[in-house]
């Protein structure tokens, strides 16, 4: 299933949890628990539509921000372990990214112990292919935004 996400459904969503912020938990815990069995099955179009539903949270619940960090993080950190999937390192370098713009009071505390080691094994790439240089400027941004 590579279908687009559905822009109306995700808006719907973020809105209920803007309005009832003691659901966060729950429903970024499914939004998890949903993202890492489509890792596992392959269905990366599903996993496309978790971290668009992330990005719409950030923009739209900055105050409930610390309710889904951790669970945002776990998926971020699953996607740029993937060695054998380029383009899910590369949606979880761009996923980190946005987060750490949306949030730069939040990035002076993320401690670098916390960052997975795959995103910086890129670092000595010479981006002989399109992925690569994709996977090397996600991770140039990456230091501009954090270091």
């Amino acid at each position: 299933m590579d279908a687009e996400p559905n822009d109306r459904k995700i808006g719907k969503l973020c809105e209920y949890a803007s309005r009832n912020p003691l659901r966060i938990p729950k429903i970024t815990s499914n939004l998890e628990q949903r993202c890492f069995k489509d890792l596992r099955n392959e269905n990366f179009g599903c996993v496309k539509a978790v971290l668009c539903i992330y990005r719409k949270l950030l923009s739209s619940c900055k105050e409930q921000m610390p309710l889904f960090a951790s669970c945002l993080l776990g998926i971020i950190r699953a996607l740029l372990e993937q060695t054998r999937q380029d383009e899910m390192r590369i949606l979880g370098c761009n996923a980190l990214v946005c987060f750490m713009g949306e949030h730069c009071h939040i990035s002076m505390d993320f401690d670098s112990e916390h960052m997975p080691y795959a995103l910086f094994s890129f670092k000595d790439r010479q981006g002989n292919s399109e992925t690569e240089s994709w996977l090397i400027g996600c991770v140039c941004r990456l230091s501009s935004t954090t270091f």
